[in-house]
């Protein structure tokens, strides 16, 4: 029995050895056709992207802050030397 071999078959020999031009031709035509033993036997096809939202880069300068200690009023100030001097 003849099977007629197109661009966009290939045999797991070439999955093997030259990914790369399997590769390109599931590029070239959306899918691939792979044989074996001369029959065909699995669909190759890239998997399609979903475009996403990218997530927000983190305001490190704003988390920095909300660590930070709080600073004294200056009533606090002048009372914390006040004791500091006794």
């Amino acid at each position: 029995m003849f099977h007629i071999v197109s661009n966009n078959t290939a045999t797991i020999r070439e999955l093997r050895t030259d990914f790369r031009s399997v590769k390109r031709r599931m590029e070239q035509h959306g899918h691939v056709v792979v044989t074996d033993r001369g029959e065909p036997a699995y669909v190759i096809k890239p998997l399609l992207a979903k475009p996403g939202k990218k997530a927000a880069l983190p305001d490190y300068y704003t988390r920095l802050l909300k660590r930070q200690p709080k600073p004294l009023s200056p009533d606090a100030t002048r009372q914390f030397w006040e004791e500091e001097r006794r």
